[in-house]
């Protein structure tokens, strides 16, 4: 199933890429991307998430970074004492 995925998926960029006519399409949509991307309503939109996001990294971020932590050395050991899961 993963080879015939990876077949579609390449004979799909060789079509975009390799033809006129896929590449006409690409330029067509990424054109359309574009345009999307540039309106002022998902700009307000992303400018939003952004906020939160570093609103967020600023109040979490240290619980995350000690969790993170500790999950690696969890990891770190477990890989030392011959690959066995702790817990």
């Amino acid at each position: 199933m993963r080879t015939r995925t990876v077949f579609v998926v390449g004979a799909g960029l060789g079509y975009v890429l390799g033809t006129r006519a896929g590449r006409e399409q690409f330029d067509r949509f990424k054109s359309w991307s574009l345009s999307v991307w540039e309106d002022p309503r998902v700009q307000a939109q992303v400018n939003g998430l952004e906020v939160r996001a570093t609103d967020f990294a600023k109040t979490e971020g240290a619980a995350l970074r000690d969790k993170v932590t500790e999950t690696v050395k969890s990891v770190v050991d477990s890989v030392r004492d011959g690959g066995t899961e702790a817990g």
